[in-house]
């Protein structure tokens, strides 16, 4: 199910992009490749020479999320592409009738010290988080769970790849704190993801570069779909599933500060992790017992 979804995924990217006349600059980051066909070597090695079925599975199902996190990635390139109408002011709108308002939430916040460059950090574990999340599945010796994380990661990041081809938006910081002045008015220095999205919205960025990628979409929140997905992933680890709770927890509460989210972007990203999950359960055990039949008749 994992490679079958791999494989979709690639062909819609690159049916997309080549429909919206964009390429990918593979030479832009050598090292990457040089480090992606290693470890597919590595992997290779322990499957078939040095027999040792753990070891490969464990290492297949991590180079399984690396291509569906690149793979996704080029998908929501092509969603930001394709370049429909903003609907910053909708959600804005959904905001207001949650009785949501981003300066309180802002000033909430900033009234408990050091309150902020905690939710900054936690943030900012996504990346952290995709590396040791797999890496902590694999030493409890839970393999499966692993899959089932890999696919529902993979489903999240097509459904948000989709909702975001007709959801558009930049984000709240821009929209609602700095519409009046422009980007322009950003302190020198300041990271903002608007360049490449007007970019590739205009039609002017024509090649993506592996060594630049950046996460480009609002609605839906893929840092609190991933929020939710990481912290059920570690939820059966009886010594992490409280540390993953918490750190989770922060990093989507996080999203409208650090992330510049609305909060309808929040619960949308929630939404999309647990239809993932369920998702993915789904598939597994269809698999599961469509394999069941076929043992029972060959015994």
């Amino acid at each position: 199910m994992i490679w079958l979804l791999i494989a979709l995924m690639a062909c819609s990217a690159g049916i997309g992009l080549g429909l919206l006349g964009i390429t990918i600059d593979f030479t832009s980051n050598l090292s990457l490749i040089a480090i992606a066909v290693g470890y597919c070597a590595v992997t290779v090695f322990y499957a078939t020479v040095r027999r040792d079925v753990r070891l490969a599975a464990a290492m297949t199902s991590v180079g399984q999320l690396f291509l569906v996190l690149l793979i996704g990635l080029f998908l929501t390139y092509a969603a930001t592409a394709v370049g429909l109408p903003l609907r910053d002011a909708e959600l804005h709108a959904a905001d207001q009738w949650l009785n949501f308002d981003r300066a309180s939430y802002l000033a909430a916040c900033a009234a408990i010290p050091g309150l902020i460059s905690l939710l900054d950090a936690a943030y900012l574990t996504i990346q952290h988080q995709t590396v040791l999340v797999p890496l902590a599945l694999i030493l409890a010796g839970q393999q499966l769970r692993l899959q089932h994380f890999v696919l529902a990661f993979g489903l999240s990041l097509v459904a948000t790849a989709l909702i975001a081809v007709f959801v558009p938006a930049v984000d709240a910081m821009i929209y609602l704190d700095l519409a009046p002045h422009g980007v322009a008015s950003l302190p020198p220095g300041t990271y903002t993801h608007i360049p490449t999205l007007e970019a590739l919205r205009a039609g002017t960025m024509p090649t993506i570069r592996l060594n630049d990628l950046e996460g480009l979409i609002t609605f839906p929140s893929f840092h609190t779909a991933n929020g939710v997905l990481f912290a059920w992933a570690l939820w059966r680890i009886r010594c992490l599933w409280i540390v993953g709770l918490v750190v989770n927890a922060l990093m989507i509460a996080s999203t409208p500060i650090s992330g510049q989210h609305y909060l309808i972007d929040v619960i949308a990203g929630a939404g999309v992790a647990a239809a993932a999950i369920v998702a993915a359960r789904r598939l597994a055990d269809g698999v599961r017992d469509a394999k069941q039949p076929m043992a029972t008749h060959a015994g």
